[in-house]
């Protein structure tokens, strides 16, 4: 029994791997979805529609099969396929809260994932921001400087207009 647990452990680890690679939005919908149908036969373990999932429902084409690893972390929970369905023969309960753990887990390892990044995109963002300020620090002191020295060469010009025109008025100056 040690054997196949560590194997059904580590068929359920590739599974979340694979769970884990899919976006946001695939993510949240297939590890509901899982739940639910673990939660289902945790509560009804008796009941045969909670213990069978039909492939060519709505529900497990476009929940479960579409997501990476969702066929695959059904099996590893226990569940068998055929070309009609996917179903439980044998309900260990153990098991099954075992993988509902699992999955629950996952779903904290990538939130954690997914904040993870937000945090490094906003580390991003922030150096991207200062170094723009930079850019833009240095754009207008060099804008500054070019109108400082426009501004000083139309006032000497200003000067030595005036000098000019003084000259010229003064009845002391002969040309």
């Amino acid at each position: 029994a040690n054997n196949a647990t560590m194997a059904a452990e580590s068929e359920l680890n590739a599974a979340v791997n694979k769970l884990l690679k899919n976006t946001p939005a695939a993510f949240k919908v297939v590890t509901e979805t899982i739940h639910k149908v673990l939660s289902n036969v945790i509560t009804y373990p008796d009941d045969p529609k909670y213990r069978e999932l039909r492939r060519d429902s709505n529900t497990f084409t476009s929940k479960i099969a579409s997501c990476a690893g969702g066929v695959a972390f059904l099996k590893a929970s226990g569940f068998t396929s055929d070309d009609r369905c996917m179903r439980l023969t044998e309900v260990d309960v153990d098991v099954l809260k075992a993988a509902r753990a699992q999955l629950k887990a996952a779903v904290k390892q990538y939130n954690a994932m997914c904040q993870e990044l937000q945090q490094k995109e906003k580390e991003e963002a922030a150096i991207k921001l200062k170094e723009l300020q930079e850019a833009t620090r240095k754009r207008r002191a060099k804008q500054d400087a070019e109108s400082a020295a426009l501004r000083d060469s139309i006032l000497r010009g200003v000067e030595i207009d005036r000098h000019e025109r003084d000259r010229q008025l003064d009845p002391t100056n002969m040309k």
